[in-house]
């Protein structure tokens, strides 16, 4: 029994009180606080009598923390000595944890909410104790607490609120208990709504029409209510939703301002549930007038108080709103011959339109979700009364595309609603461009249904801005005293939306079914964006983009190719007044070289209409050439691209071959002058020739070794760009007859020109690699010492971190010495490396029968791999050693391939342990010490450069094993998707066969023991996706060694135990989890039988039920008729290596609670089993005459 208030030791009760007050002061030492917390967690840990304690300081006249430490003692020995208590002590407790709802808690106005949570969890944790089974008289406990007053029932609420959490979303009690706590509450569920709408009408009644601070009161239990609601409304059946009428009141509280919000989260989980038809069909009722009038009220009413955050957050809400019922209805239209277009379908369209037209980006990105979903919807986008607003809807993607609202201006109403949300202009840019993204594809979606709508629309706004005078806008800089626009001016904003515009509709203007817009009219607005003068280059480059984008018209006009081709040169060779070749400003610099792109892009979608004119082209560029101030290496070499694909319309292997030889004579020359040779033959000479040793020059005009280094640049580049746009023709009959075939081999035209550099490339490389050696690290000036270092840029990208929006437009192109000379180093091994790659790809078996090829690669740069920091070495696999291993003919395997694999492999499985190794101990060492780690921090930035290297050299392997047409089924990001892998991989299977190339590796025994240790250990290192694609191969290299006899038990039970092993690491992650047991079952099953070891490993598994193996052998080993799914398979075997099976962080160390048996439920009837004829029937029934053959 309950020991009376009075009997209690008063000074025991004080001294806690004390103890409690002790550890919330702020004043108090750290080492009375410390025993001050002794003292109470003992208490709650050992105390027969702590829950009678707890009801004392619970009491209303004690300070609220001192009070809630007492609601934590009750609750503290509710969840974990539950089973301490006797049965006559917990009748008791139920009895005063009623009556501290009923009295123990002040006015509702007044009373602390943390203290309100603490007596609703105590509930809590008794109804999940003894509920239904031992309490069935609950919700008249409840009804009658509730007319005991506001507070009472605000408490009960929140009790069932709490209550249904745990059961539905958290889940944190026995399986079995769960069960019945769910049964439980769907059969009480009409009560339930009942109870809860009554408590809603009552007080919604009373809010409305009472006072101060009755009406304050009620508004309280109203808001309770909805946040009650939600807890039910996502799952219960959706007849309870119907038949309480709950929509339509929800709605109605829609324009309330003190409800709204709770109103609205109720609200949208409800038109978010999943389910059939059937299911959805009801939520159609949101589409009536009522319903849409209350939406669009609400709307308005919120949109006039922007500066108070919670009604942006109701905005967001009806948003997501209007989205899901969208979908709903998509979902539904045409599931049935009766669902189509619904009731007041106009009103719905144009409440989203004027949320489309609302000047909050991220509303606008949230709707125009929803309007993709309607455009691509077979039936929902022909229906009359949406392609009415298909015209709005276009006007409002010409606003959206505006980048505006950044929170750091005030160049739009936008910005506004940014600084509600967003902390930084680097936050808010992500949205806007995913909004823009969004909004071109609707574009172009439009454009696919009504071409000649959307260009009248790109049409008159083009003319529109090319009619009207620039607007520069408020602001500071070089460029706004010269009357020249930066990224923030109103002229280039539009013009930059416009031209995206235009670019998204003529995309899909001449593919698209409808009405096409008149040539005439697209070719002259070609004509007059073309004869459109503009010196601001900002402008200008978008003015390029409109061009660009009206390429189309080119066909149908061919005698416009000079005029374009004058337009372009004339923004290739753009300058403004007083600027130089070395100082001109980013934005001239940018509008230049996209002009060069603009060439390439015509000239590549277009050859057969610029082939006339490439004599032009060609002594056009060679006039630039001739001026040094006038083109930089990037244009001139963009420029080589562009004649190069058009050459390729020769369809002559002679002609085009010759044109090469012309175009890479004055880089072959240099490529192999005696200065390049020099340069190439030794670390010293090399970095004496690029000044590695030198001090910094400024500037860089008087910097000798950066003209050097310049002039490698500039070869590399040309040849890479020589092999990627010298093409054969892509049809036999035309390669024949131009001369391109030898020996029934495609030859590349650039082929004899490019090979004979490919030596002193390979030099270059091998000496560059030879700059990590400890030697030449210390010949390095001090200036160069952080040379070799990764560039920021990219830096910042592994760490994830957004570049800074800065508008450097009007900026003079500066960069420090430091930062030219890691440009320069890069680009090297970068486009060196593309270099070998392409070749791989582009000149094709030429270059795979090239003599000593593998011993070129081996002997060259594989020698000095260990050299190269980690971040160098990954694109070595990725530019170089991926292209060469795809692209490798197989008659080649043997001859390039596994030589190269042979000296690559090893060396990278012992870096990745290495690496991986001191990895784990310092994130072991952080751990003990609980530090945490700086995002920025050098180590972060290694880890990142880790993972990434794993990553691409386990592609690699993925590449090597796995059969091409396979392999491309399984997309990178789905290894690291969060939804169920056994869903995720249904109708495919997860693990494959070999490749030849892969059934070439396990015949190679120097080459296929690292691979598959490699794979192996990766399992254990701490990235999911790694381990993912490490389980894909596990499989087909046993199988195969198996096959090949090479396969031994030791080593079977290493793989065995591997990959059990990893469970511990990886178990925690649910798709690494099923990813890892299908492999564990899959080898059990394959092996088991060859392999008695692997029986023998799950026997050592700890604490590990015996039966449960012997179960799992007789289901495995069972006879073809009687096989089981491979669910129960996989079931059981997690049942097997369940203590294996690692944790969360968040998991571990939990201290369970405990719950009693308590009588079941629902009892189990069975029908009796209807007896067997053969058990009734003595006699013969005369089957075996009626079949029996006769003699008729």
């Amino acid at each position: 029994m309950v020991v009376p208030a009075l009997q209690l030791q008063l000074e025991t009760a004080r001294a806690l009180a004390a103890a409690v007050e002790t550890v919330m002061n702020p004043y108090a030492t750290n080492d009375l606080r410390q025993e001050a917390h002794k003292i109470c967690e003992d208490f709650k840990e050992n105390s027969k009598i702590a829950v009678q304690y707890g009801f004392k300081l619970a009491e209303k006249d004690n300070s609220a923390v001192v009070r809630h430490f007492g609601l934590q003692l009750i609750e503290h020995c509710i969840k974990y000595r539950w089973n301490d208590i006797t049965d006559g002590d917990k009748g008791d407790l139920k009895v005063n944890a009623l009556n501290l709802i009923d009295q123990g808690t002040l006015d509702i106005l007044v009373e602390e909410q943390h203290i309100k949570d603490g007596v609703a969890r105590i509930l809590v944790e008794l109804m999940k104790r003894v509920w239904p089974q031992l309490w069935d008289n609950l919700f008249t406990d409840f009804t009658l607490l509730c007319q005991n007053g506001e507070t009472q029932t605000e408490l009960v609420l929140q009790i069932l609120l709490r209550f249904t959490e745990d059961v539905v979303r958290f889940q944190n009690m026995p399986q079995q208990r769960l069960r019945e706590l769910r049964l439980a509450l769907s059969s009480s569920m009409a009560s339930i709504f009942s109870f809860l709408l009554y408590i809603l009408k009552k007080h919604l009644e009373i809010y409305k029409t009472q006072s101060v601070p009755t009406a304050e009161k009620s508004c309280r239990i109203c808001q309770a209510v909805l946040d009650t609601l939600t807890a039910f409304v996502d799952w219960v059946m959706v007849i309870h939703i119907t038949e309480s009428q709950i929509l339509p009141l929800l709605c109605s509280l829609l324009t309330d301002k003190e409800l709204c919000l709770r109103a609205s989260e109720c609200l949208l989980l409800i038109v978010g549930r999943k389910g059939r038809p059937c299911e959805r069909k009801p939520l159609m009722v949101l589409f009536n007038q009522d319903a849409m009038t209350v939406l669009l009220q609400a709307a308005n009413n919120a949109t006039e108080h922007i500066t108070e955050s919670t009604n942006f957050i109701f905005l967001k809400r009806l948003c997501e709103i209007l989205f899901e019922t969208g979908k709903q209805l998509c979902t539904l239209w045409g599931s049935a011959e009766d669902i189509g277009q619904p009731p007041n379908f106009e009103m719905y369209l144009q409440a989203l339109l004027a949320f489309t037209e609302h000047p909050s980006q991220s509303l606008r990105h949230m709707i125009y979700s929803i309007w993709m979903v309607f455009l691509r919807h077979p039936l929902a986008s022909k229906d009359p009364v949406f392609q009415a607003v298909v015209p709005n809807l276009i006007q409002s993607g010409t606003v959206c595309l505006h980048k505006v609202g950044y929170p750091s201006q005030n160049n739009s109403v936008s910005c506004e609603y940014s600084r509600l949300e967003f902390d930084s202009d680097e936050e808010f840019n992500v949205v806007l461009s995913n909004l823009r993204v969004i909004v071109v594809e609707t574009i172009r979606l439009m454009s696919s249904m009504f071409p000649k709508l959307t260009f009248s629309v790109a049409s008159a706004w083009l003319l529109e801005n090319l009619n009207k005078p620039i607007e520069i806008g408020p602001g500071t800089g070089k460029n706004i005293e010269k009357g020249i626009c930066n990224l923030s001016s109103p002229s280039f904003i539009t013009w930059d939306a416009c031209s995206v515009f235009l670019e998204a509709v003529m995309s899909k203007v001449f593919l698209a079914d409808g009405e096409q817009p008149s040539i005439q009219e697209g070719t002259d607005l070609l004509y007059k964006t073309l004869d459109y003068e503009m010196q601001d280059p900002l402008i200008l480059s978008a003015v390029l983009s409109c061009i660009s984008a009206l390429f189309p018209f080119l066909n149908h006009s061919p005698k416009t190719v000079p005029r374009v081709l004058t337009k372009i040169f004339g923004a290739v060779v753009f300058n403004l007044p007083g600027q130089t070749k070395s100082k001109r400003s980013q934005a001239v610099k940018n509008v230049r070289v996209h002009a060069c792109s603009v060439l390439v892009k015509v000239c590549k979608n277009y050859p057969d209409l610029f082939l006339p004119e490439f004599d032009h082209l060609y002594d056009c560029m060679k006039q630039l050439d001739t001026d040094p101030d006038q083109l930089s290496q990037m244009e001139k070499i963009i420029l080589v691209e562009a004649l190069i694909i058009v050459s390729n319309q020769f369809r002559d292997f002679k002609r085009q071959s010759a044109f090469i030889e012309e175009i890479i004579l004055p880089v072959k020359q240099l490529w192999s002058s005696p200065d390049f040779a020099k340069a190439f033959s030794s670390p010293d000479c090399f970095m004496s020739y690029v000044g590695l040793d030198q001090a910094a020059v400024e500037p860089s005009s008087a910097d000798t070794c950066g003209i050097n280094r310049s002039h490698i640049l500039n070869c590399i580049n040309t040849i890479l760009a020589i092999i990627k746009r010298s093409q054969c023709p892509s049809e036999f009959s035309e390669a024949q007859a131009g001369g391109f075939i030898n020996n029934s081999i495609v030859c590349n035209p650039a082929t004899s020109h490019v090979i004979p550099m490919l030596d002193n490339l390979v030099t270059l490389l091998k000496t560059a690699a030879c700059l990590f050696k400890p030697e030449y690290m210390t010949v390095r000036h001090n200036d160069f010492n952080k040379a070799y270092d990764i560039m920021e840029h990219d830096r910042l990208s592994i760490l994830g971190i957004p570049p800074a929006c800065v508008d450097n437009s009007d900026s003079l192109v500066y960069r420090h010495p430091l930062e030219r000379m890691q440009n320069f180093i890069t680009a090297v091994f970068e486009y060196g490396f593309h270099i070998l790659g392409n070749c791989c790809s582009c000149l094709g078996s030429e270059f795979y029968q090239m003599p000593g090829l593998a011993k070129g690669v081996k002997e060259n740069m594989l020698v000095y791999f260990k050299l190269l920091p980690d971040f160098r070495k990954r694109v070595f696999i990725r530019n170089l050693v991926k292209p060469l291993i795809q692209h490798c003919p197989k008659e080649h395997y043997q001859t390039v391939a596994i030589p190269v694999l042979s000296d690559l492999c090893p060396q990278v499985f012992e870096k990745l342990t290495e690496r991986w190794q001191q990895i784990n101990q310092r994130l072991e060492e952080m751990s003990k010490n609980d530090e945490e780690e700086d995002p920025e921090s050098q180590e972060v930035l290694e880890t990142q450069v880790m993972r990434q290297l794993t990553k691409e050299y386990i592609e690699l392997l993925v590449m090597i094993c796995i059969s091409k047409s396979q392999s491309t089924e399984i997309k990178e990001e789905q290894a690291m998707d969060e939804e169920d892998p056994s869903q995720k991989h249904q109708g495919r299977p997860l693990f494959k066969d070999l490749s030849d190339l892969g059934v070439t590796v396990t015949s190679t025994p120097e080459l296929y023991p690292c691979i598959i240790l490699c794979v192996l250990t990766g399992l254990s290192w701490p990235d999911s996706y790694v381990c993912h694609r490490c389980t894909m191969l596990i499989l087909p290299f046993c199988k195969q060694l198996k096959a090949t006899n090479q396969l031994s038990s030791e080593a079977m039970q290493h793989v065995f135990v591997s990959v059990l092993s990893s469970l511990q690491m990886h178990g925690h992650t649910e798709s690494c989890q099923s990813n890892l047991i299908s492999l564990g079952i899959a080898l059990y099953e394959s092996f088991s039988k060859s392999y008695p070891c692997m029986t023998e490993v799950l026997r050592q598994v700890p604490d590990v039920e015996k039966e449960l193996i012997n179960q799992l052998d007789e289901k495995i080993n069972a006879p073809p008729s009687k096989t089981c799914m491979e669910k129960k398979k996989k079931d059981l075997f997690r049942r097997i290596v369940s203590n294996l099976i690692g944790k969360d962080v968040s998991q571990r160390f939990q201290r369970h609670a405990q719950f009693s048996s308590l009588p079941r439920l629902f009892l189990e009837s069975r029908r009796a089993k209807n007896p067997r004829v053969d058990d009734i029937e003595n006699d013969a029934m005369g089957l075996c005459e009626l079949f029996a053959p006769t003699s008729d």
